[in-house]
């Protein structure tokens, strides 16, 4: 059995950021398709376009999605930021179980803090470098 193509959900991320930009036909079909999973012919039906229009419309969606993210990086970006704010989580929850009930230095502590304040300085400073 042939299998149908997989959805880049990438582009559901895309969407989230740039869908504003779009026009109003590919942000509604780009948003059945990867938001809702409709498929094309039900997409089609819902617009009373043909399936091959959806087709042509996502394509050009996607198309236009890549576009803004290649010129923007929004979405890199907020992908970065997020991990940085992840190993910060991490890092405050090693502390706190280090610190424990303990009252002397412990190396970890000092090694962890300074990790978190160069990431900490990453987030603060990328946001300028990257021309927001």
């Amino acid at each position: 059995m042939a299998g149908k193509p997989q959805k880049n959900l990438a582009y559901s991320v895309l969407l989230d950021f740039y869908g504003p930009v779009l026009t109003d036909k590919q942000r509604v079909i780009l948003t059945e398709y990867y938001d809702e999973d409709l498929s094309l012919a039900e997409i089609a039906e819902n617009l009373g376009i043909t399936r091959q229009g959806v087709r042509d419309a996502i394509k050009h969606g996607e198309a236009a999605l890549d576009e803004l993210e290649q010129k923007l990086g929004n979405a890199r970006r907020h992908t970065r930021m997020q991990a940085d704010l992840d190993r910060l989580r991490l890092l405050v929850t090693e502390i706190r179980c280090s610190n424990s009930g303990s009252f002397t230095p412990d190396p970890r502590i000092t090694n962890d803090t300074a990790e978190m304040l160069t990431i900490l300085h990453r987030v603060d400073t990328q946001e300028d470098a990257d021309g927001l």
